[in-house]
């Protein structure tokens, strides 16, 4: 069924003129191919999607009005179909294609393929339906939805942003007292299901009045700071850094042992005493703490009880000559 395009169109019967009339009413495009996919016939509608004249399109092959993509996704149908052509039902697609302004136009087609009388392949035909809008408003939606996502992010990170501003110490970036309250309080309560050791380790800066008379408060701020910075670099993911307020800090050590937090205390205390801490006009300032470890449940039972241990021992380790790490009362 090759067609030479400066061949007129084979003429149709009656029947044939009412089909295409009633299917050009409904707004669907109908077309003919022959073997090798070259237009036979394009309806008036077809003609009007495409800005093409029929003289212009038959005889030509579908691909040259393709995409790209289009082409491509018909060429993997071919390949997955497989099959011998008897064997194919209608075949349905959605792809754009190129019009003679070079604007594109989207359409639904359902092709079946055609037989002569005896049997032989000898082309397709197919019904086109144009969903260009329909293809806008899908993209529209999908890029309203997009721009929503995107919105509801940004929100979720103010949010968060928000929340993380609500926990930490504006100061130090550690969390604040009333965060470690209430994480203290759950990771106890799990400690205790578990039955897994957790200690608290609490530091006090020693002599910071005296850094704040000598040296200003902007100094005073600025060696928490070091503090702030030094714990949370060094604190685990499951630790918890918290500032409890003035110059006196906290970690608690989920599933630490009383032997390994006073390892870890040991480690902050030296690395707090190698530190110099620059302040204004060019003057290094050397910083040392006081530290208070206590473990639950070997010294505690609640989180009070645990805090209050812990600073016990902190102020010893004050009493006893500062800049050391107290474990025990009797040391």
């Amino acid at each position: 069924m090759n067609h030479d395009p400066a061949l007129p169109v084979t003429p149709r019967t009656t029947n044939d003129t009412r089909l295409l009339s009633m299917i050009n009413a409904s707004g669907d495009c109908f077309w003919e191919v022959d073997v090798e996919r070259r237009f036979v016939y394009i309806s008036d509608n077809m003609a009007l999607m495409m800005g093409y004249p029929a003289t212009e399109v038959v005889g030509r092959s579908v691909q040259d009005f393709m995409t790209p993509e289009y082409k491509l996704q018909i060429h993997r149908q071919t390949i997955e179909r497989g099959a011998p052509i008897h064997q194919h039902g209608a075949i349905r697609h959605e792809g754009e294609f190129i019009c003679k302004d070079g604007s594109g136009k989207w359409g639904d087609t359902v092709s079946v393929p055609v037989f002569d009388d005896d049997g032989v392949h000898i082309g397709y035909f197919g019904i086109t339906r144009d969903i260009t809008q329909r293809k806008k408003d899908e993209h529209a939606l999908r890029e309203a939805n997009r721009l929503l996502r995107g919105q509801v992010q940004r929100i979720n990170q103010l949010h968060e942003q928000l929340r993380e501003q609500a926990i930490r110490d504006d100061l130090t970036g550690v969390y604040n007292r009333r965060h470690f309250v209430a994480v203290a309080e759950r990771e106890i309560a799990r400690s205790r299901r578990q039955q897994q050791p957790l200690s608290l380790v609490m530091l006090d800066v020693d002599f910071f009045k005296r850094v704040n008379d000598v040296h200003g408060h902007l100094a005073g701020d600025e060696a928490l700071r070091v503090i702030g910075l030094l714990l949370r670099s060094t604190s685990r993911a499951e630790d918890l850094a918290c500032r409890l307020g003035g110059e006196e800090f906290a970690v608690l050590l989920p599933g630490m042992d009383h032997h390994g937090a006073i390892e870890r205390a040991q480690e902050w205390r030296s690395a707090l005493a190698s530190l110099k801490t620059r302040i204004g006009g060019g003057t290094e300032l050397s910083l040392t703490a006081s530290f208070g470890v206590a473990t639950f449940p070997q010294h505690a039972g609640s989180v009070t009880e645990l805090m209050r241990a812990a600073d016990q021992r902190l102020y010893h380790a004050k009493d006893s000559g500062r800049n050391r790490v107290v474990g025990a009362l009797d040391e």
